[in-house]
């Protein structure tokens, strides 16, 4: 992990545009991830989320 970091820290001193899409693509990766593990514990727990209905 600590070459990851050292390699990240230098893309982002060399190559500020390679920095922005590898960071655009990590929060892209990480949002996917969180929408999927949330979908499936609503599943677990027995959550319809086809329709959010509001009752006045």
């Amino acid at each position: 992990m600590e070459n990851f970091a050292s390699w990240v820290a230098e893309l982002n001193k060399t190559n500020h545009i390679g920095f922005g899409l590898l960071t655009i693509g990590t929060m892209a990766g990480i949002g996917i991830t969180i929408a999927f593990l949330a979908e499936m514990i609503f599943k677990a727990l027995g959550i319809k989320n086809d329709k959010i209905e509001i009752h006045h």
